[in-house]
């Protein structure tokens, strides 16, 4: 070998290296892998940055909280948790709380599902929903056969239920209903003539869905109570229409 002869401001301790052996200055000693080469196997890089604590990238388990992110359309447990929240509040017939439901993406096999399940245990009951609606309509509002049956139908009764509800009205309520209804309506129409009160009276019965019959009753024994003075039996009273 020939003598090698440095340059002034080379100290012959520097020994000149080869660029695939030379080190960045933010190198660990040895390597990131703590080896002078560089081909690293997989496997060796792995183990290497399991014991620095850093898990590999790709082998987390991501997919576990995708069920939590705002865009799906369906959650299975929110919305039955949801179902029996509204049945807790108010009672549902199965046609709204199917169709509830079906708005919240549910498939057919998990309506069904549901709904078997709730009435199962009580909180989906349409015979029950139909008897205590008719009551309250028929009882405290003084609503009509008719309007009942057509409030039972909106709701999507079932007809058997419905049907079951409707005859278990007392059948001589109605009539009753009407005539205090007609009663009380009529004393708002002091200043009218009795042609005008008879005729408006019998538009608001009529509007309650009650029958022709229940009506010319009920307008009768009303009309029957008004005074002969200011505006009653005398045709000749003011008429505001």
């Amino acid at each position: 070998m020939s003598n090698v002869t440095f340059l002034p401001w080379v100290t012959p301790e520097e020994n000149s290296t080869t660029a695939s052996q030379t080190k960045g200055p933010s190198d660990p000693p040895g390597g990131l892998f703590g080896g002078t080469t560089a081909h690293v196997t997989f496997v060796e890089a792995v183990e290497t940055v399991e014991a620095l604590g850093t898990a590999p990238v790709g082998t987390g388990d991501v997919a576990d909280d995708a069920s939590d992110e705002p865009g799906n359309a369906f959650n299975a447990d929110k919305v039955e948790a949801t179902l029996l929240r509204k049945l807790h509040a108010h009672d549902m017939t199965v046609r709204e709380a199917e169709i509830w439901l079906n708005e919240q993406f549910a498939s057919r096999e998990e309506i069904t599902d549901w709904v078997e399940k709730f009435t199962r245990l009580g909180y989906l009951n349409d015979e029950r929903l139909a008897v205590e609606l008719a009551t309250r309509l028929s009882e405290r509002k003084g609503q009509s056969r008719s309007i009942i049956s057509r409030e039972l139908r909106r709701r999507g009764v079932d007809s058997s239920a419905a049907e079951a509800a409707l005859d278990g009205l007392d059948s001589g309520a109605e009539e009753s209903q009407a005539a205090e209804l007609a009663l009380t309506r009529v004393r708002q129409f002091s200043r009218l003539d009795d042609a005008t009160a008879e005729r408006r009276l019998v538009g608001f019965l009529s509007r309650r869905g009650y029958t022709g019959q229940v009506v010319r009753e009920a307008t009768k024994a009303a009309m029957a109570t008004r005074s002969p003075t200011g505006g009653g039996k005398g045709r000749g009273g003011v008429s505001f229409r």
